[in-house]
């Protein structure tokens, strides 16, 4: 297995959390209680995902979906680099900032 410097690994993570969001449309905290109840599922669809996007499912805070004021996906955005509620928090603020509606799930 390739190295990675600690940058490359929250760049990664970062992808991984938004990419869990848009692949499964579930925030990442919401696949993180998920992952609590059922570790088996979450465990199976986590590989899948490594096989056919390159990029784990990311069951941790840090991935919130980005929606314009109707509700609709606009994208996601996933914060790596501190603990799960500071990256949400990053997230939602950033979220906000460029004028869209943060859904981080229940």
């Amino acid at each position: 297995m390739k190295a990675v410097t600690l940058t490359q690994a929250r760049v990664i993570l970062t992808q991984a959390k938004a990419q869990t969001c848009i692949s499964y449309g579930k925030p990442t905290k919401t696949m993180m209680a998920l992952a609590e109840e059922f570790p088996t599922w979450f465990d199976g669809i986590s590989r899948v995902s490594m096989d056919r996007m390159g990029l784990p499912l990311i069951a941790t805070k840090g991935g919130v979906f980005m929606r314009d004021p109707a509700g609709n996906t606009v994208g996601a955005v996933g914060v790596a680099g501190e603990a799960g509620d500071y990256d949400e928090a990053l997230a939602i603020a950033g979220i906000l900032a460029a004028g869209f509606v943060p859904d981080a799930g229940e």
